[in-house]
C-alpha cells in the first residue's frame, strides 16, 4: 500500500501556481493585442473624419453674379465672350484656400482648356490669353494675399483663349474651379443670344 501511494503524481500547488500564470500571462498578451488593434482602428477613423470634414468644408461660392466681357472693341452686334469676370468666398465655415494652388478647367459643347494662372496673380485685371488672375482683394484684415480666408473675397478676371475657350451666344460652358483640398466648384452659365461688350450670364 506504500508502494502505491509513492507512486502516485500529485497536483502540487507550485504547479498550480505556474498554470495560473501562464493563464494571466496569455490573457494580458491577449488583451493588449485587441486594445492596441482597438486604438489603432479608433486611430484611424478619427484621422478619416477629420480629412471627410477638412474636404467637405473646403469649398468655394460664388457671390453675386458671373459676367462675361468682350474686350475686342468690336462694333456692336458684339460676336464673343473672351473674359469672365466673377467673385469668390468661402462657403460658411469653410477652410482656407491657397489660390496659388487652385486650378481651372474651361470646357464647352467643343474644347476643354486647362487654364493657366497667371505669373502675376495679385491685382492682376488682364491676364494674358488662357490665364486667370485675381483682379482685386476685399479683406476686411487688410491683407491681400493670396490666401482666401473666412471674411475676403477676391475678383476673379479669366482671359479665355481667342482661338478655341471664346463664348459666341447662346453657348453653354462650365468652368471649373479646382482647390487643392475639397471639393471642385463648377461654374455653368450659358451666354445669351445678344452679346453685348458686358452681359450677365445666367
Amino acid at each position: 500500500m506504500k508502494r502505491l501511494l509513492s507512486r502516485e503524481e500529485a497536483f502540487t500547488g507550485l504547479e498550480a501556481a505556474i498554470v495560473l500564470i501562464a493563464f494571466v500571462v496569455v490573457a494580458a498578451v491577449f488583451s493588449y493585442v485587441v486594445l492596441g488593434a482597438g486604438f489603432f482602428s479608433t486611430q484611424k477613423a478619427q484621422e478619416s473624419v477629420h480629412t471627410g470634414v477638412q474636404q467637405a468644408s473646403s469649398s468655394f461660392e460664388i457671390l453675386g453674379d458671373v459676367y462675361g466681357v468682350d474686350t475686342s472693341n468690336a462694333a456692336p452686334p458684339h460676336a464673343q465672350i473672351n473674359y469672365l469676370n466673377f467673385t469668390l468666398g468661402l462657403a460658411p465655415g469653410g477652410m482656407p484656400i491657397d489660390l496659388n494652388k487652385t486650378t481651372m478647367v474651361f470646357s464647352n459643347q467643343s474644347v476643354r482648356n486647362d487654364i493657366i494662372i497667371a505669373t502675376t496673380l495679385l491685382n492682376n485685371p488682364n491676364p494674358g490669353a488662357n490665364q486667370w488672375a485675381i483682379s482685386r482683394v476685399v479683406n476686411p484684415n487688410g491683407q491681400a494675399n493670396a490666401l482666401l480666408e473666412s471674411g475676403e473675397q477676391v475678383d476673379i478676371v479669366v482671359h479665355l483663349a481667342e482661338s478655341t475657350g471664346s463664348i459666341a451666344g447662346r453657348d453653354t460652358f462650365t468652368l471649373e474651379i479646382k482647390p487643392i483640398v475639397g471639393p471642385a466648384l463648377s461654374i455653368v452659365r450659358t451666354a445669351p443670344g445678344g452679346i453685348d461688350q458686358v452681359n450677365k450670364l445666367y
